[in-house]
């Protein structure tokens, strides 16, 4: 049980700073922080980001639709899901590879010291 409530403590400390405040009071988090940290993170604005995952969750829809197809009549969608999977892991290799050639000051991150 102690265990469990020192990594519990652990995940707090370590992915949620912002939460906690001294004397274990909860303080007001940046509500625009929120929105903003993760896509300016991974160099794109609250809009970029929303379309980006829009698009992505769609197609995984989709994808996800024409494998439920295809397991009743396997004569359709026979690549369809794979070709998806295909496209959508290249595009993420693209973005990080577009991410890793930009400046950190470009995207607001600060500098590593």
């Amino acid at each position: 049980m102690r265990n469990s409530v020192l990594q519990t403590a652990g995940l707090v400390q370590n992915y949620a700073p912002n939460l906690r405040a001294g004397g274990g009071t909860v303080r007001r988090m940046n509500l625009l922080n929120a929105f903003t940290a993760h896509p300016r993170s991974v160099g794109e604005t609250y809009t970029q980001h929303m379309g980006v995952a829009s698009r992505c969750g769609l197609s995984m829809i989709m994808a996800g639709f024409a494998c439920l197809v295809h397991a009743l009549l396997p004569f359709l969608f026979e690549r369809t899901a794979s070709n998806c999977l295909t496209r959508l892991y290249q595009r993420m290799v693209t973005q990080r590879a577009r991410q890793a050639a930009t400046p950190a000051a470009v995207i607001g991150l600060p500098t590593p010291r």
